[in-house]
């Protein structure tokens, strides 16, 4: 299969048995790592994650930097200086250390380290960085004004877009996932703005593709890890200019029957979830802009905008309408956009976005 290929060319880092090796450690907690997304904090040595796309940054001075990480499933793009160095997965069992980078010249550096893929399993957790021996992390620039959540499923989390295969089983789809190549990431770069990606694989506003309601988003976005209940997300810590809810393709395929149409009873359903859901949004961000983008089916347009067309009748100005189209020939795995067609379809939601000034307190 051609994903062998790409699988070929990923660097697989062996780690390093000795956590004593030599060098000096810098916690996870350290104030001059900069996390984005959603990350538990509460154990003050690691960083747990499980939400898709979340990155980090740091500056370092030295040669090399490693990672202090309990990984083996999640591949991850680590970019050296404002370019790609490499796309990183680990290999080993429990805590271990990776060497990210090594030979560089002796300067100032910057990392940004950020997960590619999305999966389903327990959290991750990171430990910290170790440099050279008299190396040290440096202050941070400030992080971006501006802050726009995606909330969304799989064409969110950029699922496979650098595959090839017209179909691939789940755990094949890991290594072709690149959600710095995705819409989401796109948009966010296109406005100068740092990001959180809550979204999951399946999911919809209402229920999964399969029909289930017990995974639908709005059941699990308090949760600070995407498969856990606990701890609850603080939404007070992170609040964003902009929110980018691309929802209803799984909401589709879970409520449509063997001819394709959506009862009026289940449309109902579908348009309760959405309107609670964006109710839900005001209370957590007051001032936040909303941003309710529609996929290319009818049905999801059709209710897509009427749920936005009543909340401006009923008063509410901070909610705005966008849509991307089918691309023919443009998807992959599945059913999933490529590269290029994420590219178009964030060409026509920045398009949209642009028009409505969400930017201007």
């Amino acid at each position: 299969m051609k994903w062998k290929i790409f699988i070929a060319a990923v660097s697989f880092v062996a780690g390093v048995n000795n956590m004593q090796a030599a060098g000096n450690f810098f916690p996870a907690n350290h104030p001059f790592i900069q996390y984005f997304g959603r990350w538990n904090m509460s154990d003050t040595g690691h960083a747990q994650y499980s939400w898709p796309g979340v990155y980090l940054r740091t500056e370092f001075t030295g040669t090399s930097i490693r990672i202090r990480m309990t990984d083996s499933t999640n591949y991850f793009n680590v970019s050296i200086d404002g370019n790609v160095h490499h796309v990183f997965h680990g290999t080993q069992r429990g805590e271990t250390e990776y060497v990210l980078a090594e030979n560089l010249p002796n300067a100032n550096h910057t990392l940004v380290f950020s997960r590619r893929n999305i999966t389903f399993e327990s959290p991750y957790s990171l430990g910290g960085f170790v440099l050279d021996s008299g190396a040290t992390l440096l202050p941070p620039p400030p992080k971006p004004l501006r802050k726009i959540e995606f909330i969304g499923d799989s064409f969110t989390a950029a699922e496979s877009n650098e595959a090839t295969e017209p179909s691939l089983p789940w755990e094949a789809r890991f290594p072709v996932t690149n959600i710095d190549k995705g819409f989401a990431v796109i948009i966010a770069k296109h406005f100068q703005a740092q990001y959180t990606t809550t979204c999951r694989s399946g999911s919809g506003m209402y229920c999964n593709w399969q029909g289930d309601t017990n995974i639908a988003i709005p059941k699990i976005f308090d949760r600070t890890l995407m498969e856990q209940k606990y701890p609850q997300w603080n939404f007070q810590q992170w609040i964003p200019d902009v929110v980018v809810i691309c929802l209803g393709l799984n909401d589709f395929s879970g409520l449509k029957d063997s001819s394709g149409i959506v009862s009026h009873e289940k449309s109902l359903n579908f348009k309760t979830a959405y309107r609670r859901f964006v109710h839900k949004l005001r209370d957590v961000y007051p001032r936040t802009n909303i941003v309710a983008v529609a996929a290319y089916p009818e049905w999801i347009r059709f209710h897509v905008k009427q749920i936005v067309d009543e909340e401006i009748a009923s008063g509410h100005h901070d909610i705005f309408y966008a849509t991307f189209d089918e691309i023919p020939g443009g998807y992959v795995a599945n059913g999933h956009p490529t590269v290029a067609t994420h590219q178009k379809m964030a060409d026509q939601i920045i398009q949209a976005m642009e028009s409505f000034n969400l930017f201007i307190k």
